[in-house]
């Protein structure tokens, strides 16, 4: 018989069974005159509700039979609630769950609405929430959908339309990606899928699949408004040609027009990184130590094709050891760009003074703490940022002109290169900066500290590679601070000076509860034993930003 009872059906241990559609009058009662609160409950019988309404045979048999999968709840896909929409990927599984389905099927809405109330209505509740109680509007959208939006909001029918076109695309883009790749694609901005659905052209398999290959590529990144644009493009273009008589090249000339044209303009892209056409200002990050000084002058020499960069920057916290400022002088002589210098003041006459560089009574340096309980603890670690990453950002601003507090515009974009090898990979951090894309030429080369060494003395020979860190710096481990004590003995001097301050100086400490050290072993440093040393290891490990000791 026809009246088939709803809660047998949705079994998913069952294999292969024959679907059902709606009759028109069952179909029209449940638009016109099922409250929107019976779709808010997952228990409602909505075969026993047609019944009990003077509907008993509200289904007819439709050509098509499924193994419903398992579809993981919408509400816990990848444990983030807030992205529901990345369930859209689990629409393969489903489109292959068919017989017999075909896309004129696919677009009935009383078979549809069949699938949506006996097969996915505990998973469309999750897919497509209410906020508060749901409305007949919410209802008629995505469980009762007539008309063109099938494919867009009909629970079932998106879930199908999605994973077709995925699946034709695939299938014409000559091995350029996969049904899964280009769900991907769909579910990191839906509105790709929307924008391929709307227009007649992109139902050409081949240019459908141009298009979602150049969303992979080059047009990664396009806004709506911009795969919008695309669409319009190759809708006037494709109205005036037989697409089916062209060429797959001729169709990705078609798709590469517009998405040039559009990636170079920001209104239609939504990150800087994917700007097309843009040169971007290229700064190097200058520690004169020796892994930014070899970058520096590979760069100066075209190494391995290395261009050079438009500026270098020096962040001169004024307390390095006296080799790195004579060591710079001679770097400066050796490369043909620019070297500027710029400082946010004097580190170490900050640090006597209890300051930060603003001048705000507050200790920036991560000194080693006795607290007064006598538990150890690290004070806090600004002065990378207020040292360095500030009076770099301020200068890089100033050559562009872009005042601080306004927001560098998409068209505008720094690439900074870091001096980090390869041996100190976790230290390559990304910037914190929008507009600012960190490089790390010699990680990207391969080449560990042991090789800068090498390139270096192999064109330099006799010349002596310092290390870029401030005299104090608490990050120095024993075999730095033994080597500072006996080839740079005013330095170490001034370092211990300053150490014994941060304890008996009243302005020196300041607020500072406990007492500081320089030296790890909270120990005054003067007194410290360098005789056992370890063997080389990174000293700067534990400096976040990248930006010293290089």
């Amino acid at each position: 018989g026809l009246t088939i009872r709803a809660k047998k059906l949705p079994n998913v241990n069952l294999r292969y069974y024959s679907l059902y559609m709606f009759t028109k009058d069952a179909f029209a009662w449940l638009y016109k005159e099922v409250p929107a609160q019976k779709y808010s409950d997952p228990d409602t019988d909505f075969g026993s509700l047609l019944a009990e309404n003077g509907h008993e045979n509200y289904c007819e048999l439709a050509p098509v039979t499924i193994n419903m999968p398992d579809l993981k709840d919408p509400a816990e896909y990848s444990g983030n609630s807030k992205k529901r929409h990345l369930a859209d990927i689990q629409s393969l599984r489903f489109y292959k769950s068919f017989e017999g389905m075909t896309p004129r099927l696919a677009a009935n809405p009383y078979l549809l609405a069949y699938l949506n109330h006996f097969c996915l209505h505990k998973y469309g509740l999750s897919r497509w929430p209410t906020e508060g109680k749901p409305t007949d509007k919410h209802v008629r959208l995505h469980w009762l959908t007539l008309g063109s939006g099938i494919w867009k909001s009909s629970i079932s029918g998106r879930m199908w339309w999605l994973a077709h076109v995925a699946t034709r695309a695939a299938a014409s883009s000559g091995g350029a990606f996969t049904a899964e790749q280009a769900l991907g694609v769909f579910s990191d901005m839906p509105e790709y899928y929307h924008r391929t659905m709307e227009y007649e052209v992109l139902r050409n398999p081949t240019l459908m699949a141009e298009c979602i290959r150049a969303l992979m590529r080059e047009a990664k990144g396009i806004t709506r408004d911009g795969c919008r644009e695309i669409g319009k493009d190759l809708n006037r273009s494709g109205g005036a040609r037989l697409l089916d008589s062209l060429d797959r090249s001729d169709l990705r000339d078609m798709v590469r027009s517009s998405t040039d044209r559009l990636m170079k303009n920001p209104k239609f892209v939504t990150d800087r990184r994917y700007m097309a056409g843009v040169k971007k200002f290229q700064v190097l990050s200058l520690g004169a130590g020796a892994q930014s000084t070899v970058l520096a002058l590979m760069a100066e020499q075209g190494f391995d094709g290395m261009e050079k960069p438009d500026l270098a920057i020096f962040a001169d916290t004024r307390w390095e050891p006296p080799a790195v400022y004579e060591h710079l002088e001679w770097l400066k002589k050796q490369l043909s760009y620019e070297v500027v210098t710029v400082s946010a003041g004097d580190i170490k006459e900050n640090l006597l003074r209890g300051v930060n560089s603003d001048g705000d009574k507050f200790l920036d340096v991560p000194v080693f703490v006795r607290n007064t309980d006598g538990t150890p603890s690290v004070a806090a670690r600004q002065c990378t940022n207020h040292y360095k990453i500030i009076p770099i950002r301020r200068e890089i601003r100033k050559r562009l002109g872009i005042p601080d507090g306004r927001r560098f515009p998409k068209d505008v974009q720094v690439e900074m290169w870091l001096g980090i090898s390869a041996d100190e990979s976790n230290r390559a951090k990304p910037s914190r900066d929008e507009w600012i894309d960190r490089k790390f030429p010699l990680m990207d080369m391969g080449m560990t500290r042991a090789d800068i060494y090498n390139w270096f003395n192999s064109r330099y020979p006799g010349r002596r590679l310092p290390r870029s860190a401030c005299v104090g710096c608490p990050y120095h481990d024993d075999m730095e601070w033994k080597w500072l004590k006996e080839n740079e003995p005013d330095s170490f001097k001034d370092a211990v000076h300053v150490d014994w301050s941060l304890r008996n100086v009243p302005e020196a400490r300041g607020s500072l509860r406990g007492e500081a050290y320089l030296h790890k072993s909270r120990q005054p440093l003067g007194e410290v034993d360098f005789s056992k040393t370890q063997d080389y290891d990174d000293f700067m490990a534990g400096e976040c930003e990248g930006l010293c000791g290089v």
